[in-house]
């Protein structure tokens, strides 16, 4: 997982996400819920302040299909 809290993008996989809100209930100012009762990014990408990230990283731990991921954005480096 991305470090760097500005460099990271939250992705929810909707074709395997079901709906349990675990990450909506660990992260509620970054997930959402659609009509459809899929989970979203409603703010995809940071900064984030520390405990912020902190759940971040815990609604991915918890999501029990594995549909949230964390895309390192940074170009440092290249």
């Amino acid at each position: 997982m991305p470090e760097d809290l500005t460099t990271a993008q939250v992705r929810v996989d909707a074709d395997l996400c079901e709906g349990h809100a675990l990450c909506i209930q660990l992260a509620p100012e970054v997930f959402d819920l659609s009509d459809d009762e899929v989970a979203g990014a409603a703010e995809a990408e940071g900064p984030w302040d520390r405990d912020t990230w902190d759940s971040i990283k815990s609604a991915v731990d918890a999501c029990p299909r594995q549909a949230i991921s964390l895309i390192n954005t940074s170009t440092k480096g290249q």
